[in-house]
């Protein structure tokens, strides 16, 4: 028992600095990172949600992309996954009242869940966009970079999002990099979200699952210890 009282406090003590302070590292400079969703005015029925989850959410957030504004993430360890909902089921049933389902975190630790979105009028898009900076080392010149996407459409069930353009900036003299991607050739894209919901869905309330942010993960991993 001793041993474990040890080891928890090891793990605490060595958990609260990593996620209260955002240690600089050495030989290195920060990297301003702002990406952007620019032809949201090509889909005028279709709203852009960003859904956060991670260790310093709990449960997961959401918020309404807007056109070229930088995408927000929270802290650096979140993850954003970039959602399309037509605007008539959101203004209905609201941003925030996302159908979620409980998701048994790994390991061998019960009562230890996540939340994952579940809501079958949404569509995910599996780009993966982390909007974080952070730093790169002392000997890579970037400084900046200002990356694009746009909304190619909807196909397989999936929002379709690609890079269009990227801008960066470096701190050695070197020019201005700009470079333009083209869009990608995909069968059966459609412009509009096709689906058998109707415009004023009933939404039924549900029991809210139990939420576990980084700090609930920490007590679920210091239990297990004591199992």
């Amino acid at each position: 028992m001793k041993e474990k009282i040890i080891i928890s406090l090891m793990f605490v003590l060595l958990i609260f600095p990593f996620v209260n302070a955002d240690v600089i590292p050495e030989n290195s400079h920060s990297l301003s990172k702002c990406i952007k969703i620019v032809n949201l005015d090509e889909f005028p029925d279709v709203y852009l949600i960003g859904y956060i989850t991670g260790p310093m959410v709990e449960g997961h957030e959401t918020y309404i992309v807007e056109k070229d504004k930088c995408l927000t993430m929270g802290y650096k360890f979140n993850e954003l996954t970039i959602i399309a909902a037509n605007k008539t089921y959101i203004d209905s049933a609201g941003i925030t009242n996302l159908k979620v389902k409980k998701v048994k975190i790994p390991g061998e630790y019960p009562n230890c869940y996540t939340e994952e979105l579940s809501d079958e009028n949404v569509l995910m898009s599996d780009v993966k966009i982390h909007p974080y900076g952070g730093y790169v080392d002392e000997d890579n010149p970037l400084i900046k970079e200002e990356i694009e996407y746009s909304i190619a459409g909807f196909a397989d069930n999936k929002l379709i999002l690609y890079k269009s353009k990227q801008t960066s900036e470096y701190n050695d003299g070197t020019l201005k990099k700009t470079e333009i991607f083209e869009k990608p050739n995909i069968k059966n894209l459609n412009l509009t979200i096709q689906n058998n919901v109707s415009p004023e869905p009933q939404i039924e309330p549900t029991p809210v699952p139990e939420k576990h942010g980084f700090w609930s993960k920490v007590v679920c991993f210091v239990k297990g210890l004591f199992d």
